[in-house]
C-alpha cells in the first residue's frame, strides 16, 4: 500500500557542508512546496516521483490562513479530519482511520495513547507533510491512515529575523520571533519564541501556549555535520471539557445549546508540557554515501484537574438529571529513540540506484493515575444550572497508590532497508522491508499489559513515467502497530495488524510548479482498537478488537497555477465495513472537500487575498445514532505589505457563523468556534 513510500516517504535530510551540495528550496510562494521533500524520505523522492498521496504544508501557508496548532494545520489538510472530542483532546483521521504516525524531521514519534493532549504551538515549523497511507517502514507504525511529519525550522547562513504580534476578539495576544544566521563559517544557529494567550468563545475556558526553539549546526569538518537542538512547548488551560455536552434528552430528542455552553467548572484545567532534545550527526562518506546518527529524547507532562458530566437531562426545560464526577489525573512519559543508517547511491548495470539500510532503537516509559474523592464520592445528579460550571471543587486523595493506573514500558527495535531500483529512464521500483521487535510490560488501569510482538512489514512500490509530466505508481504494505488500548475487561488488545494497497496517478504543472494526484486505495485491518464506552468509576475508555475493510479515491492538487495564483484542493471518498459488510465509523464523513488559494492583486501588488472552504457530508455518533448534516465553513484572509519589510493582515474564520459540532467521534460533543477574526502585523528583516 502506502508504507515505503511513506517510509520512503519520510526521514533523510540531505545537506551537504558545501554550498554546492546544499539543497534548499526556492524562495517562491508555491503551495505545497513542489522542491525534493528531503525530511519526507530517506530516499530523496520529490512529491512527485512518491508512490503516495502527499501533502506539503508550507511556512506560506502555516502563516496565510493563521494555522497557529496542530489542529489548524491538520483541520486545514486535505483528505484530513481533526476530531477535537474535548477541548484538550483530539484525535486525527485519514481514510477513515486515525492517524497514529507522528515524525519530526523524519524521525518517528510513538503516539503511545492515540490522541494528542493540548494545542501544540506550530512556531517552530517550516512545513508539514502529510503522506497518506501506511508508512510503517522506516518508523515502526505501519497505519494505513497517514503519516504526519513536522520539519522544523534550521538555521540560515544569512542573518534574518522577524517577529509578528496578533490579536482577537476575545481577549487573545499572540506575539512570536525568530531570529538566524551565523556566527563564523562553520556555526549557524536560529532561535523561535512564541507565546498565545486567549480567553474562549467557551464559557469560562482559556488557552496559553508557549514555544521556545533553539539549533545549532556546525561544520566540524568538510564532510561532518552536527546538529543540537531543543524544543519547549506547553499548553495550558482552564476550565476544560472532559468528555463533552449531552447530545440527547431522556425522551430521546436531541439537544441544542448555545454554542459557548461549558461543562466545565473554573477549577477544572489541563497542562501539557513538552521537551524534545535531538542530536544530529551527518557523516559524508563520500559524495554518494551519507552515515546518519540521530538521538531524540522526548519529554511529555500532562496534568489536569477534570469535571465529567454525564447522561441525559431531562428536558430543554428541566435540565436536571445528569450525573458528574471529578478526576485529579496526571501522566508522564519519557521516549528515547536512536536512529543509525546509512544511505546512498551505487551503479547497477549501468544505472544508478539509490539504497537505504538502518537501526533504530526506542525505549519508553509511560506513568499515569488518577485521583479521586473517596471522602465525599461523586454526586449522584446535577441540578438545571449545571451548565454554569458552579459545582465545587472535591477534595482528591493523591495519595492513595491504587489509583495509579497505568505504568507501562515499552522497547522498539527494528532493522530496516529500502531500495529504489532504476530499472529503466521510466521505470523505477521500491523494494523495502522492516524487521522489528516490540515488547510491552507494566499494568494498566489494575490489570496486566504485557505484551510482545514481532513483524516483518514488507513494502513494494512501483513508478511509471509514461510521458514527461506524467507518472503512474502503485503500492503495498502491510499493517502492524502495537496498541496500549484496553478492554472493559482492562485487558491489552495487543498488535493491529493488516494490509495496505493504493493504485494512482500524478500530472505535474507549470514547469514542476504544481502537482496533481489521483489515488484509490484499500486496507484491511485486523484487531484494532474501537473506542466502546468508559468504565462508569473510573472513566477508563475502553476499547474492543474489531475488524475493519476501507476503500476509496482521493483527488488532490496543490501549487502555482499561474503567477501569482496558488490553489491547494482535495476530495476524498471513503467507505468503511466490518467483517460482516456493515457501515462503521459514522463519525468519519463518507467524502470530505477542502480548497485553498491565494492570489495577488495585479493591480494592487501589495495586497494578497486568500480564503479556504471545507465540506464534509453529514456524520452520525456510532453509540447514540445523533446525526449532523452537512456542512461547509469558509474562512478569508487579507494581507497587505505596507513596505518590504512590514505587512498587515486580518483573518475571519468561519465567516458564514456556521453552527456545528467539532466531532461525533464519542456520544458526546461540543460546538466548534464561532465566526471570529484576529488582525495582525508581521515584520521581516
Amino acid at each position: 500500500m502506502l508504507p515505503m513510500a511513506a517510509a520512503i516517504v519520510f526521514a533523510n535530510q540531505t545537506v551537504f557542508a558545501e554550498d554546492n551540495k546544499q539543497k534548499t528550496l526556492e524562495n517562491v510562494y508555491v503551495y505545497g512546496e513542489q522542491g525534493e521533500t528531503d525530511t519526507a524520505t530517506k530516499l530523496d523522492l520529490t512529491i512527485f516521483e512518491t508512490p503516495q498521496t502527499v501533502t506539503a504544508v508550507s511556512r506560506v501557508q502555516l502563516d496565510e490562513f493563521a494555522l497557529n496548532s496542530i489542529n489548524d494545520v491538520l483541520d486545514y489538510t486535505p483528505g484530513v479530519t481533526v476530531e477535537e472530542v474535548e477541548t484538550d483532546r483530539t484525535y486525527y483521521t485519514a481514510r477513515g482511520f486515525d492517524i497514529v504516525n507522528f515524525q519530526y524531521d523524519g524521525v518517528g514519534v510513538p503516539f503511545t495513547v492515540g490522541n494528542n493532549h493540548g494545542q501544540q504551538d506550530t512556531a517552530i515549523f517550516e512545513r508539514v507533510d502529510v503522506v497518506k497511507g501506511a508508512a510503517g517502514l522506516v518508523t515502526g507504525l505501519a497505519n494505513p491512515s497517514a503519516t504526519v511529519n513536522f520539519v522544523r525550522k534550521r538555521p540560515t547562513k544569512e542573518l534574518q529575523a522577524s517577529g509578528g504580534v496578533s490579536v482577537n476578539e476575545w481577549n487573545g495576544v499572540r506575539v512570536d520571533g525568530d531570529v538566524s544566521g551565523a556566527f563564523n563559517e562553520r556555526v549557524r544557529a536560529r532561535l523561535v519564541i512564541a507565546r498565545d494567550n486567549s480567553d474562549s468563545y467557551l464559557d469560562r475556558h482559556e488557552d496559553q501556549r508557549d514555544v521556545l526553539y533553539g539549533i545549532v549546526e556546525t561544520d566540524l569538518s568538510d564532510s561532518t555535520l552536527l546538529t543540537v537542538g531543543h524544543s519547549y512547548d506547553s499548553s495550558d488551560s482552564d476550565a476544560v471539557l472532559w468528555g463533552a455536552l449531552p447530545l440527547l434528552y431522556s425522551d430521546g430528542s436531541q439537544t441544542d445549546y448555545d454554542v459557548s455552553t461549558n461543562t466545565a467548572p473554573d477549577w477544572t484545567f489541563a497542562n501539557s508540557e513538552s521537551n524534545q532534545t535531538f542530536i544530529e550527526l551527518k557523516q559524508y562518506l563520500s559524495e554518494r554515501w551519507t552515515l546518519n546518527a540521530i538521538y531524540t529524547r522526548n519529554d511529555y507532562k500532562y496534568e489536569s484537574r477534570l469535571f465529567y458530566v454525564y447522561g441525559a437531562p431531562n428536558s430543554a426545560a428541566d435540565e436536571s438529571g445528569l450525573g458528574a464526577q471529578g478526576s485529579d489525573y496526571n501522566s508522564e512519559e519519557e521516549q528515547n529513540i536512536y536512529d543509525l543508517y546509512v544511505s546512498g547511491d551505487f551503479t547497477f548495470a549501468g544505472r544508478d540506484h539509490q539504497l537505504v539500510v538502518g537501526l533504530n532503537y526506542a525505549d519508553i516509559q509511560t506513568d499515569a493515575a488518577s485521583y479521586y474523592d473517596n471522602e465525599n464520592g461523586y454526586p449522584t445528579e446535577l441540578g438545571p444550572d449545571w451548565a454554569k460550571g458552579n459545582y465545587p471543587e472535591p477534595v482528591f486523595d493523591d495519595h492513595d497508590p491504587a489509583t495509579e493506573t497505568t505504568d507501562i514500558k515499552q522497547t522498539h527495535k527494528a532493522l530496516y532497508l529500502s531500495s529504489r531500483l532504476n530499472l529503466t529512464d521510466a521505470l523505477s521500483v521500491l523494494l523495502g522491508v522492516r524487521r522489528a521487535e516490540l515488547t510491552q510490560e507494566g499494568q494498566s488501569y489494575g490489570g496486566p499489559s504485557d505484551t510482545d510482538a514481532e513483524e516483518t512489514v514488507p513494502y513494494y512500490g512501483v513508478t511509471y513515467q509514461f510521458a514527461e509530466t506524467w507518472m503512474a505508481y502503485s503500492s503495498y504494505s502491510e499493517v502492524f502497530k502495537q496498541q496500549t488500548f484496553v478492554s472493559d475487561q482492562f485487558l491489552p488488545l495487543g498488535a493491529n495488524t493488516g494490509e495496505n494497497t493504493e493504485i494512482g496517478v500524478k500530472k505535474s504543472f507549470n514547469h514542476d510548479r504544481a502537482t496533481l494526484t489521483l489515488a484509490v486505495f484499500q486496507s484491511e485491518h485486523d484487531n484494532l482498537g474501537e473506542f466502546t464506552g468508559r468504565d462508569p468509576d473510573t472513566g477508563t475508555a475502553f476499547y474492543a478488537a474489531r475488524q475493519f475493510e476501507a476503500d476509496g479515491y482521493e483527488l488532490e492538487f496543490a501549487g502555482e497555477v499561474i503567477e501569482g495564483f496558488n490553489l491547494s484542493a482535495g476530495y476524498t471518498k471513503v467507505n468503511i465495513e466490518d467483517d460482516q459488510g456493515n457501515d462503521v465509523r459514522p463519525f468519519v464523513p463518507e467524502q470530505l472537500v477542502k480548497l485553498s488559494a491565494s492570489y495577488r492583486v495585479p493591480a494592487m501588488p501589495a495586497l494578497k487575498v486568500s480564503g479556504v472552504v471545507k465540506w464534509q457530508d453529514s456524520t452520525e455518533t456510532a453509540g447514540n445514532g445523533v446525526e449532523q448534516d452537512a456542512y461547509t465553513v469558509a474562512d478569508l484572509a487579507l494581507k497587505y505589505a505596507v513596505t518590504e519589510k512590514v505587512s498587515v493582515g486580518v483573518n475571519v474564520k468561519n465567516i458564514t457563523d456556521e453552527k456545528f459540532f467539532n466531532s461525533l467521534y464519542w456520544d458526546q460533543a461540543f460546538y466548534a468556534a464561532p465566526r471570529h477574526m484576529q488582525a495582525s502585523v508581521t515584520w521581516q528583516y
